[in-house]
């Protein structure tokens, strides 16, 4: 465990092929516990993930596919949505079959459905009625807290910029008749906000927080976009330390937007935010004793 201790602190820091190498060397180092093996995969996929080498990351999903019982609905989603992006969103016949697949291998724990799976699920749905999705291997980025893994690079960011921008030209020419046009149009605008966040520019990253709120209402029903874009202005006015506007848009974000997509996912952020919020009344006041 140590071995896949210190690849994730090398995840962390964006050393992704040290990463590698040390989960390859943990599943090397020992041969009895499977599950380590099915931890280091799904971390060795992220890695490959975070440097859009699609056909590796499709290998990891491939072999939890078959090897891990976890979730192969998860799994399989993953399969095929690298796979469409090695393939350059273009669906093959062997792509539509595995994000068909997807519904089928859902699983419940305690009664209850795997919120990952859920999402799963209903990109699945937009998938096969238009038989494209936006970016999203690079959406899966983003739900998984990747871009703060990727801002230890700015050449990474920069170059993630470029897609998402590139992307939204191609959506606006091609693919305005979608029946999922402002699902996929809003998922751009958040890609687009929260690099440009990181990249310190913050104005502009406003801006597409503010369209994706303004157009919440032509997202498909349970959309996760308009409650995360209102947490990632809260987000951006905690990095500037403006406390008020943080607190106004993190409570904006808990209480206005209900039965969404990965909801609990977002409360934890939330509930970090807020905390965050509550150090930095802590900080000024123990500057305030320091300085009577």
């Amino acid at each position: 465990m140590f071995l896949v201790f210190r690849a994730r602190l090398q995840t962390l820091r964006c050393r992704l092929n040290e990463a590698i190498r040390t989960y390859e060397y943990a599943i090397r180092s020992q041969s009895d516990w499977k599950n380590l093996h099915h931890i280091a995969f799904w971390e060795i996929l992220w890695c490959h993930v975070f440097q859009r080498q699609w056909k590796e990351a499709a290998v990891m999903a491939r072999t939890l596919l078959e090897e891990n019982n976890w979730s192969k609905a998860t799994s399989c989603f993953l399969l095929a949505t690298f796979q469409f992006e090695d393939n350059n969103s273009v669906a093959t016949d062997e792509i539509i079959q595995l994000y068909k697949r997807v519904p089928d291998l859902k699983i419940r724990l305690a009664g209850k459905s795997i919120p990952l799976e859920k999402y799963a699920i209903k990109q699945c749905e937009h998938f096969l009625e238009q038989k494209w999705l936006f970016l999203p291997a690079l959406e899966l980025v983003y739900l998984m807290n990747g871009f703060y893994i990727l801002a230890h690079d700015h050449n990474k960011l920069q170059e993630s910029l470029n897609i998402v921008n590139n992307a939204l030209k191609d959506v606006e020419l091609n693919h305005t008749n979608d029946q999922f046009y402002a699902d996929s149009y809003g998922s751009g605008l958040l890609l687009r906000g929260v690099l440009l966040h990181f990249l310190h520019r913050y104005d502009e990253a406003h801006e597409n927080f503010d369209e994706i709120i303004n157009m919440s209402k032509q997202f498909d029903e349970k959309s996760l976009l308009a409650p995360n874009a209102v947490f990632e202005k809260a987000i951006i006015y905690i990095d500037l330390k403006q406390k008020q506007k943080a607190n106004e848009y993190l409570q904006k974000s808990i209480n206005d937007y209900k039965e969404y997509q990965l909801e609990s996912r977002l409360h934890f952020r939330i509930n970090a935010a807020m905390q965050k919020v509550k150090q930095m009344d802590n900080d000024f006041n123990k500057y305030v004793l320091i300085n009577k």
